[in-house]
């Protein structure tokens, strides 16, 4: 998990230092740090961190570091890397079938958003469907392939993948 913080330290010197060293002690992976000389607040510089930590449980001992260590936490986000789905599926596409693809998308484990527009007649069944989303897990993206290719082959449709 990327985790983003908005820490608030003394403004003394070792400070940023004491508070970067229980990420690399916990398994956490640095990747920026943006030190605000010019914003100060009660004594106290603000720091941006984003870091990287394979478990909740090294992010709660990092957490539970800063706390003894008077290192102010002002913001806390979890940033999760994402995916992008594209599909278009073109053909005879019952209506069924498409109530039967949202059911099943909802199902599907690291899916994050969807979006699906479809285009055609309401007394044909010769439609147009265009689905995007994100996906938080590189993995998933098989699964809903698999998924999409399933669905294609046993409804006699066309599936296009990858628009953009």
């Amino acid at each position: 998990m990327k985790v983003n913080v908005d820490l608030s330290l003394l403004d003394v010197p070792g400070q940023l230092v004491g508070a970067l060293e229980p990420i690399s002690a916990n398994d956490g992976n640095i990747i920026g740090v943006v030190h605000h000389h010019d914003v100060m607040t009660g004594g106290r510089i603000a720091v941006n961190v984003t870091f990287e930590v394979r478990t909740d449980r090294s992010l709660e001992r990092i957490l539970a570091i800063w706390k003894e260590s008077d290192v102010v936490v002002a913001k806390m986000d979890a940033v999760y890397e994402s995916f992008p789905i594209q599909y278009l599926l073109v053909g005879n596409i019952p209506s069924r079938e498409i109530e039967s693809l949202t059911r099943g998308m909802e199902g599907i484990e690291g899916l994050a958003s969807m979006d699906m527009r479809i285009t055609g007649s309401l007394t044909s069944s010769s439609r147009a469907a265009m689905v995007v989303g994100r996906a938080t897990k590189q993995e998933s993206l098989e699964t809903i392939e698999r998924f999409f290719r399933n669905h294609a082959e046993n409804g006699g449709y066309m599936l296009i993948r990858g628009l953009e």
